[in-house]
């Protein structure tokens, strides 16, 4: 096996330096700092919004489908329900989103975006499309379709119980 090249990160290893539990944990490692390097150009970008990285998503994911749950957010945003009602709630008292009872139930809240949040995600679109750019910048087609195929089988193993 292949020793993969190091990266200018000081971190500790298990195994030997040739044997596999060496390479799934350098690979590991520079999975979550990119990862994280991710984050953190996302929250560069969008600093001067007003409205945080993960309200941003939270935003975007009601633009496209405006009449979702809160228990149907948190499971296609992989967060707990609690965690969108937070965010609703902060997205609310900020003035980017309105929420109306239903007036046919009233425990139903239909979530509206006001034109403050428009605004910011017309901003969020742009910011996380330049992010996504450069995240790729020098892979070819052929690369990116190896790695969608690479990240969707880690996320599957991860997923299995």
């Amino acid at each position: 096996m292949r020793r993969i090249k190091e990266s200018g990160a000081d971190h500790h290893r298990t195994g030997t330096p040739e044997g596999p539990a060496f390479i799934e944990h350098d690979l590991s490692v520079k999975f979550r700092r990119a990862d994280s390097a991710f984050k953190r150009s996302i929250e560069r970008q969008v600093r001067d919004t007003g409205v945080y990285r993960s309200q941003h998503r939270l935003l975007m994911h009601l633009n496209r489908l405006p009449n979702c749950s809160q228990v149907e957010i948190a499971q296609h945003l992989e967060i707990s329900p609690a965690a969108v009602a937070v965010s609703i709630k902060k997205l609310e008292k900020g003035g980017y989103i309105r929420r109306e009872t239903d007036e046919s139930d009233n425990r139903v809240h239909q979530v509206t975006i006001t034109p403050k949040g428009e605004q910011v995600i017309r901003k969020s679109e742009v910011m996380f499309r330049e992010v996504e750019r450069r995240m790729f910048q020098g892979f070819s087609e052929e690369e990116m379709e190896l790695m969608d195929r690479f990240l969707e089988r880690i996320y599957k193993n991860l997923n299995e119980t």
